[in-house]
């Protein structure tokens, strides 16, 4: 998506520190009430693995493998825990499933709350801009960042990768509408590594539209296929993975925390990473690559936002001169967002070659709303434009 810029002229900066260098986000996130462990390395804070350990688990509650994968259906998840109490403790907090809505199920019991029958697309547009040409209206809401999703204890029969479409979106209560922050049609599926013991993958997420706000309540709408590599004669070319909606409440918090979250299915779960940030705004970051060496980059940028330590992925892919990004991250009133952005030269033949010097990080008081322009020169051969956007929702 594109970002709409509210004008030409920097904001004002509300403190001291925009623009300049953070100290290291803490190891563990501020008022964290239920997080879990970062993977961030010790020598370096922006470090993301890509691979899940598959090591024995020494404690008592080993987590669930495929074998033992609880496999639940909709009709089943009310009573999940009661029959099998481990399930919060060999595997993220249990989130119960709601079955998908269907256009003839009037029975569904968030049908109204949400709206299920609209399957548009929220968009920055369905939102309206606040007016403080004469006196500052904005207010900040509570705002819902994902960090992470992926597939868990699915069992993949078929030869190398597993080839995953279809969509994860979310619909709050500011204008229930799909917001996807997972989208892939069939021919632009993802193919992804299936840890064999865990079944784990990790999913690409995209960026939401605008902010996902959580006043009370927040649904997940979900709907992902894996493509069959041999389909039987005549039959289907994929197979249903899993389906529904869950909803997740924060009725009791009132600082902001980081919440992992399992979503039981009959042929593998979702783990489903996310923040929950207390009176927060939105940040639309927009990089565009002015400049780059004739053969590429292999770019990778990266967000943190509210000195929480958890990587926000915004972007992973090959980066040409002209090519543009948009994302929206959601932070903290009177807090800050940190990116960073990594490049190493794409060689001949999609090899990359070390390019250490091609690394750019910076920091960015948030505010209600304004904008921070600026172009910088991640190396001599690399010019890069940063545009953050800020906007409260209205």
């Amino acid at each position: 998506m594109e970002v709409d810029g509210g004008g030409d002229q920097s904001a004002p900066s509300p403190g001291p520190g925009r623009g300049k260098k953070r100290p290291p986000s803490p190891s563990t996130s501020p008022s964290d009430g239920e997080g879990s462990p970062t993977s961030d390395e010790d020598d370096n804070p922006w470090a993301v693995s890509d691979d899940e350990e598959e090591d024995e688990y020494q404690g008592k509650y080993r987590p669930f493998t495929v074998d033992d994968f609880p496999r639940i259906s909709t009709f089943e998840q009310q009573y999940a825990l009661y029959h099998n109490p481990e399930i919060s403790l060999r595997g993220p907090s249990f989130l119960t499933r709601l079955h998908a809505f269907k256009p003839e199920n009037d029975s569904h019991p968030c049908r109204a709350r949400y709206r299920l029958s609209d399957e548009s697309e929220t968009s920055v547009t369905n939102v309206g801009t606040i007016d403080c040409s004469n006196e500052c209206r904005c207010y900040p809401m509570n705002l819902l960042q994902f960090i992470d999703l992926k597939i868990a204890g699915y069992r993949h029969a078929q030869p190398g990768s597993a080839k995953i479409f279809g969509f994860f979106a979310t619909r709050d209560r500011v204008e229930p509408l799909r917001n996807y922050v997972y989208r892939r049609e069939i021919d632009n599926y993802e193919a992804v590594t299936v840890k064999p013991k865990t079944g784990m993958a990790r999913l690409s997420l995209c960026s939401p539209a605008r902010g996902i706000c959580i006043t009370s309540h927040v649904l997940f709408e979900f709907r992902l296929w894996v493509c069959t590599e041999v389909p039987p004669e005549n039959g289907p070319k994929d197979d249903l993975l899993i389906e529904g909606c869950a909803e997740f409440s924060n009725m009791l918090k009132s600082k902001s925390f980081i919440a992992n979250r399992r979503i039981y299915g009959e042929k593998c779960g979702l783990d489903v990473k996310f923040l929950v940030l207390i009176n927060a705004v939105q940040a639309f970051v927009d990089i565009e690559i002015l400049r780059a060496p004739a053969c590429g980059l292999n770019l990778n940028l990266y967000a943190k936002t509210s000195g929480f330590s958890d990587v926000i992925r915004l972007y992973q892919g090959i980066a040409e001169a002209g090519c543009r990004m948009s994302s929206v991250v959601a932070v903290e009133i009177h807090s800050y967002l940190d990116l960073r952005m990594e490049g190493t030269l794409k060689g001949d033949g999609g090899v990359s070659q070390k390019l250490p010097s091609c690394v750019w990080e910076d920091s960015f008081d948030s505010c209600y709303h304004g904008m921070v322009d600026k172009v910088v020169n991640p190396d001599e051969s690399t010019t890069v434009r940063v545009k953050i956007t800020w906007r409260t929702v209205d």
